[in-house]
């Protein structure tokens, strides 16, 4: 019979383990994170959707912009999107401050002074199951003894003893198995070597984190050293977003951000703006006072700006249609058929950036005030034909249709 050598380990069992989950975690698959990508969102595979659970799937569809989107709607046949956020870097943006605001100083010392109150609370247990295992031994040992005292001839009292030895065993090994549980479950106590490389980590880690020579995949791995998930609910209704920061550890940040939305009405706080567009209006103040005024009482702009400019003032009372106060010296006196660009694309149902792109076309008749802004002359004939240059199909076959409807009227002799 051939005996086989044993051959020693060459990794511990902790670290085979951990090595497992970290296989498990690296696969593709909607229930883990996946291995870190180079690409430049760091959030990715940590995102899930608030409404469904699911991974939230991470695109770029431009060099500097990131969305996150819950494919729910995609993956049962056809259904609609369950939501998505077009501009995942004000996400981004927002947990990088929470993740170095986690390592800054401050917080790691109090995060330390957490962690030796958490070890000596486990200094308590740990002194707890030591008790518990030596009543657990003294009672193996004392069935042990009565039952090397029984006389041999008396067997029902010698099965007795056994069947009671046998129990106090059973209870022993069942106490060091929930002990050595209990030892892997609980966090292990940080060395002197591991707190001074924590703390020299924070204060190099925002560094670190802004260096040139950081990869995305060094993001990710800091993130999910640090983040279990982020757990995304978008308001479709306004611009506000849920976050839940899901920590190692278990602790939970909530926390509400804001994200750039196309329209002023997609806002949440778009009723108050109207309202107070109006008084403003009423008290005949001019674009740009009114921009500083909305600017100091916290309103912003539906873009991804910061501040309320006066063009975007003029734009939006203009699509509101309130007066406001004219600029000194400014004409306000229109001919016959005339309109301001914003009035012309009301005039037609149009946007503003679509009359923008005709005047840069050339496909308007326009003339300039005394101030250099632009006024279009249309009537009723030159409305139809820019009505039919709008809803006409960019075809081959209307190309030349198309070409004779792109050349303006001329503008009849005053």
């Amino acid at each position: 019979m051939a005996f086989i050598r044993p051959v020693p380990a060459y990794t511990t069992w902790d670290r085979f383990e951990a090595n497992q989950t970290r296989l498990t975690a690296n696969r593709n698959l909607p229930t883990t994170p996946g291995a870190p990508r180079n690409g430049p969102a760091f959030l990715a595979g940590l995102v899930r959707c608030g409404r469904c659970g699911r991974q939230m799937v991470v695109r770029y569809p431009g060099s500097k912009r990131t969305t996150y989107t819950c494919t729910r709607g995609s993956a049962d046949y056809g259904e609609p999107l369950c939501q998505g956020l077009s501009n995942g870097t004000v996400l981004e943006a927002w947990v990088a401050e929470q993740l170095l605001a986690a390592v800054a100083p401050v917080s790691l010392e109090a995060s330390l002074a957490a962690v030796a109150s958490v070890e000596q609370e486990r200094a308590t247990l740990t002194r707890q199951w030591q008790l518990k295992r030596e009543r657990a031994a003294f009672e193996v040992d004392r069935a042990a003894r009565q039952f090397h005292a029984c006389e041999p001839e008396n067997r029902l009292v010698a099965r007795t003893l056994e069947r009671l030895w046998e129990e106090a065993l059973k209870r022993q090994r069942q106490l060091d198995e929930e002990f050595d549980r209990w030892q892997r479950s609980a966090p292990a106590k940080l060395s002197d070597n591991a707190v001074s490389a924590i703390r020299a980590l924070a204060s190099d880690l925002p560094h670190v984190w802004s260096a040139a020579t950081t990869t995305p995949a060094d993001r990710q791995r800091i993130a999910r050293f640090l983040l279990e998930r982020v757990v995304v609910t978008v308001d479709k209704a306004s611009e506000r977003v849920e976050v839940a920061l899901h920590w190692v550890g278990g602790s939970v940040q909530t926390h509400t951000i804001t994200r750039p939305v196309t329209r002023y009405s997609a806002q949440s706080d778009y009723p108050r703006l109207v309202e107070r567009l109006r008084e403003l209006c009423r008290e005949r103040r001019t674009s740009r006072k009114i921009a500083d005024q909305l600017n100091a009482e916290g309103f912003q702009p539906a873009k991804r700006t910061s501040r309320l400019t006066a063009g975007m003032v003029a734009r939006l009372t203009s699509h509101l249609g309130l007066a406001r106060r004219q600029r000194p010296g400014s004409s306000t006196e229109l001919g016959p058929d005339e309109y301001r660009p914003m009035s012309l694309a009301r005039q037609l149902g149009l946007s503003r950036d679509t009359i923008r792109r005709w005047l840069r076309a050339g496909w308007l008749n326009v003339r300039r005030d005394r101030e250099k802004h632009h006024v279009n002359w249309a009537d009723a004939r030159e409305l139809r034909r820019l009505r039919e240059l709008h809803q006409l199909p960019r075809t081959w076959a209307n190309k030349n249709r198309l070409a004779k409807l792109k050349k303006s009227k001329p503008r009849p002799a005053r």
